[in-house]
């Protein structure tokens, strides 16, 4: 794959040059970097800058978010289509402020653009001292159901983060077998695909990453199952359009967070026993000694931090020509 190396600082200036000719805010722009930046900092290149295109269409955004009901624990926020990234951050300050009293608060959103990785909304939550449990909508058909022929739901992805852990426990995975953005990364690397990870137009499996029209369910018929659950949840649940409805433009989203002291433990005694459990994973043999047991979110922050320390990331050659046109507006 021809990369180069290039610095972080450079990248950022790139980028915030590009989101803000799109009409995003300065604040909207270094959220969107910094989210683009952490997932391909953490080793989800596919949600990383081979994906930046995505993020620039969704500026200028169509309008400003509003909460339509806060009532107990419960908030609803119509996006009016203005930019995910921040709308579910600011939701879950909002949230933020009554935990302590509720413990627990649910928060759905509707008609957002993309925030890109579930995981990184949860993990906004679990810095500040909530468990959080995102669930996304995807927005459109992109993934056959089990045993199918051609798209009819979409990759639908989940978030949690567990407060407390040091590396962060972090889950974020869509509910393909890979994300598109690694078809993206194939294309550029001119590279084939497994079969397994999707169809061509025909139905068909493919190993030409330029032919695939949709991906598959991971896991076979369980992936298909929480695929739909997640889209229901994530989509209808909240009012916004779903299957063969669904939008790119106007995504869902579920949010629900928890105080770890809601069924009687101490924030020490939570902290605790959770990472006691995590440390007895990390004594258990390796079946490769090159890859040692881990939990999620633990090897990437270790890339995360080495990452930030260099001050530099490696990216394909035309990834970094195409972030200089998008800079200059071209």
């Amino acid at each position: 794959m021809d990369t180069t190396v290039i610095s972080i600082d450079e990248v950022k200036s790139l980028c915030l040059a590009a989101l803000q000719r799109k009409g995003a805010l300065p604040h909207e722009a270094d959220i969107v970097f910094d989210d683009y930046l952490d997932a391909e900092l953490r080793g989800r290149a596919s949600h990383g800058f081979s994906s930046f295109s995505v993020a620039l269409a969704a500026f200028p955004h169509e309008g400003s978010y509003a909460v339509s009901k806060h009532s107990g624990s419960v908030i609803a926020i119509e996006g009016n289509g203005d930019c995910g990234h921040v709308v579910a951050r600011e939701a879950i300050d909002l949230a933020l402020e009554q935990l302590g009293e509720s413990k627990t608060c649910t928060i759905g959103i509707r008609n957002i653009t993309r925030f890109n990785c579930p995981g990184s909304i949860a993990r906004y939550a679990a810095v500040r001292g909530a468990i959080a449990i995102v669930f996304e909508y995807g927005g459109a058909n992109f993934m056959i159901p089990h045993g199918g022929t051609r798209e009819a739901l979409s990759t639908n992805p989940l978030g949690i983060a567990i407060p407390g852990t040091d590396p962060l426990f972090v889950l974020d995975f869509a509910t393909s077998q890979r994300a598109f953005g690694y078809v993206s990364l194939a294309k550029l690397a001119q590279q084939k695909i497994p079969a397994t990870w999707g169809v061509d137009g025909t139905g068909k499996p493919t190993t030409d990453p330029n032919q695939l029209a949709a991906v598959s369910p991971f896991g076979g018929y369980k992936g298909y199952a929480l695929a739909l659950a997640f889209e229901i949840l994530s989509g209808a649940l909240v009012q916004v359009p779903i299957g063969q409805q669904g939008q790119l433009s106007t995504r869902g989203a579920l949010l629900v967070l928890f105080d770890p002291t809601i069924f009687g433990h101490s924030i020490q005694s939570f902290t605790e026993q959770v990472s006691g459990f995590l440390q007895e994973l990390d004594e258990v043999p390796a079946s490769d000694v090159t890859v040692p047991v881990s939990y999620p979110g633990q090897r990437g922050e270790e890339r995360f931090r080495q990452a930030l320390k260099s001050g530099e990331i490696s990216l394909h050659l035309s990834l970094i020509e195409q972030l200089r046109d998008f800079a200059k507006g071209s």
